[in-house]
């Protein structure tokens, strides 16, 4: 965990330097202490988790929220930590796989609409076919409030059967964007 953040650090060193440069003495202090806090939590997060590629998330999130440039929002750095714990690999590549279709238009407006949802979901690696795969990864996902199940059209009838379909939310979005390396 510790390896992938400095790693990721380092190759952030200019947005660093700015922060530097154009924050305040107090802003920084309270930065660097938030930042000694949630890398407790992430080294107790780390050292609670089995998987490799869970632990370097951790570091990776961590990592962003240092050098984001506004305040750190520890919460929301945590929580964001915590469902890195939580999602295996193969959930992390779906989402990453909707964010791929969805990510530009949320970075955009901030959602994305019901019709559009739904019409674009198709174009996901996934298909259209009813997979019960997909319906666990998405229902976790939704869980942690990364996605929202889009309602079926309401011109279907009880004997219709098609795969659910999901939105990507902004917290989906973001998490994605903080667990992934950057260059």
């Amino acid at each position: 965990m510790l390896e992938t953040c400095v790693t990721e650090l380092r190759s952030q060193d200019e947005a660093i330097r700015a922060l530097r440069e154009t924050l305040a003495n107090d802003e920084l202090a309270r930065r660097e202490e938030a930042s000694r806090q949630l890398l407790l939590d992430a080294a107790r997060k780390a050292e609670a988790t089995r998987d490799k590629e869970r632990v370097k998330r951790i570091g990776l999130i961590l990592a962003h929220t240092i050098v984001q440039d506004k305040t750190i929002n520890s919460d929301e750095a945590e929580e964001m930590m915590r469902v890195a714990m939580e999602i295996s690999d193969r959930d992390a590549e779906f989402l990453r796989e909707l964010v791929r279709i969805e990510g530009p238009i949320v970075a955009a407006q901030g959602r994305v609409d019901r019709y559009s949802a739904h019409t674009d979901w198709e174009r996901g690696s996934w298909g259209t076919l009813p997979d019960p795969e997909i319906d666990s990864v998405f229902s976790k996902l939704e869980s942690y409030g990364l996605v929202a199940r889009i309602p079926p059209p309401n011109s279907l009838n009880i004997l219709a059967d098609f795969q659910n379909r999901y939105v990507l939310l902004r917290k989906g979005l973001r998490f994605v964007d903080f667990a992934r390396r950057h260059k």
